[in-house]
């Protein structure tokens, strides 16, 4: 007989026996559920469940390496060639390779499960990033942008579906498309630009946050169009989502860390703190998660809550960049390609209907945008100029972001019949070209920003070499009433100020704490001059000794 033993990577080892050994062919037979020479289909050339577990073709594992290629050479194309956020490629490689056109891609519920992983990791980041020295400072206007940023495009969509002729229902339904905010394309974007840590950005983060339970809310919401609903039905998931948000929120930050550090981290080394602390949080996203989700709220606000819990420690913040940061990436690719690009119906997009209503619908983006408006001014510029100007945009364009609930939203919306399939294309359209034109004027202006910020140490620089070459002309004397008339050097000074600022809140928090600082503000919009001096070294603020 032959006994075919298949191993993970598809191959197979044959042995050959001469003996009569009825007894073990019929117990590997059993083992099988089949016929053990692989007459249910499986072997070499087959795939699923085979006779000593589960088998993958070499079709299906080729495809997948061509996929994962395709994401990363698209993402680069996009961001070296057309200038554009790489998740722009990333999610047309998804939409051409995926289900929508070419259907080329094996098991896309199993790519969507991987980018659904991406993001649950993303916002457990943002968790453990949030700084409560800045969400003092924050206050409740995170929660006024955030409930402002899905009511106004909510209402937009709503008066523009109305205009169209459609019917309450399907309004109704096609305007709470517009209401969610993409954390993940937010997040990848700011992360990208470094102001995730500034007060503007964890501002944006928490407002995408709550964004997303107020998206859950409103799905929730709309299964009551669909019939009869009771007033627990409705009431159920806005009261368990406050809840969770205000009642878990203060236990996460305030209850939740003396508590472990009383039990059980003071038990435990130094050096092992980091690990500890690590296996604790996933143990807190795997009960948190379930609770959040049967109570009617976003699981996503249980995985926030969890990384919420350990903002304060610096060994697991350190501890988690380590260990996720390149799998991060990766996920994060899958997510844009799968969970984004396999949703998007690119074969109605032909109808001309679709199309022009699908532009009028991203009309609703306005009521995002808008959001920057209530940005406080963080910064030393006047209000709605230099860098206040530059968070405005920035906090607009980042909200703007439509992403993966908005697509939930719209297919929920027509598996119930609520809206149409042409309408279902024209608002998946609206919330594509979100996807698209916000994170790319969202790069834009940081990077625009950034580049003026080193236009004024270029300028900072000139002038300094010019009073440093008036000074060498000068007689010692008139060099000495030069310096003591001279308004001080503008770096010692900043950085003199950086430094006294740093000393005063080190005798509040101590060292190894994550704080963000109004010194740390002073040094996020100055950080392109202290890059320079760093690399180039050469300004000095007194001339050379003779």
């Amino acid at each position: 007989m032959v006994l075919n033993v298949s191993c993970f990577s598809c191959s197979s080892i044959n042995f050959d026996y001469n003996g009569p050994l009825e007894e073990e062919e019929d117990y590997y037979r059993s083992l099988a559920g089949g016929d053990a020479k692989g007459d249910d289909g499986h072997g070499d050339d087959g795939g699923g469940h085979g006779e000593f577990g589960v088998h993958i073709t070499y079709e299906d594992l080729y495809a997948a390496m061509i996929f994962f290629t395709a994401i990363y050479v698209a993402g680069v194309f996009a961001s070296r060639v057309l200038k554009m956020p790489s998740l722009v490629g990333e999610i047309f490689a998804g939409i051409i390779l995926g289900p929508p056109l070419a259907d080329y891609i094996p098991n896309p519920e199993a790519f969507v499960l991987l980018g659904e992983i991406g993001l649950i990791l993303l916002v457990l980041e943002a968790g453990i990033d949030i700084d409560l020295s800045t969400l003092s400072l924050i206050g409740t206007r995170g929660i006024i942008i955030a409930i402002i940023g899905s009511i106004a495009p909510i209402a937009i969509a709503l008066a523009i579906a109305f205009a169209l002729g459609f019917d309450t229902k399907a309004s109704i339904a096609a305007g709470a498309t517009f209401g969610p905010t993409s954390l993940g394309i937010a997040m990848n974007i700011l992360r990208q630009g470094k102001i995730v840590n500034t007060p503007v950005g964890q501002l944006i983060v928490s407002a995408a946050v709550i964004d997303d339970m107020i998206a859950l809310i409103i799905l929730s919401q709309l299964s009551a169009l669909e019939g009869d609903a009771t007033v627990a039905q409705i009431v159920a998931p806005i009261v368990s989502a406050l809840g969770f948000l205000i009642v878990g929120g203060y236990i996460a930050v305030f209850i939740f860390p003396k508590l472990i550090n009383a039990t059980i981290m003071k038990k435990v080394p130094q050096e092992q703190k980091g690990k500890a602390e690590m296996i604790i949080m996933f143990a807190l996203i795997l009960a948190l998660m379930p609770a959040t989700y049967y109570a009617k709220a976003s699981f996503l606000m249980g995985v926030f809550i969890a990384g919420l819990a350990f903002c304060r420690s610096h060994d697991l913040h350190h501890l988690f960049v380590t260990q996720f940061k390149r799998l991060m990436q990766w996920l994060m690719r899958i997510f844009f390609a799968a969970s984004i690009g396999f949703q998007v119906p690119i074969k109605d997009f032909g109808n001309g209907t679709v199309i022009w209503q699908g532009l009028v619908f991203t009309l609703a983006l306005l009521g995002k945008i808008g959001t920057g408006l209530l940005v406080p001014n963080f910064t030393q510029s006047g209000r709605f100029q230099g860098f206040h100007l530059r968070d405005v945009f920035v906090t607009g364009f980042s909200m703007a972001a439509e992403g993966e609930f908005a697509f939930v939203i719209a297919v929920f919306a027509v598996d119930s019949g609520l809206i149409t399939k042409d309408l279902y294309a024209s608002v998946v359209l609206a919330v594509l070209i979100s996807t698209i034109l916000p994170p790319f004027a969202l790069r834009y202006t940081i990077n625009r920003y950034n580049k003026k910020s080193e236009d004024k140490v270029q300028e900072a620089i000139k002038i300094e070499y010019h009073r440093q070459e008036t000074l060498e002309h000068l007689t010692e004397d008139e060099r000495e009433k030069q310096l003591r008339v001279s308004s001080p050097d503008f770096s010692f000074f900043l950085l003199s100020c950086v430094a006294f600022l740093w000393w005063i809140e080190s005798l509040t928090y101590p060292l190894n704490k994550k704080c963000f600082s109004s010194a740390a503000i002073i040094s996020t919009h100055f950080a392109p001059i202290g890059e320079h001096f760093e690399r180039h070294n050469t300004l000095s603020l007194y001339p050379n000794p003779v």
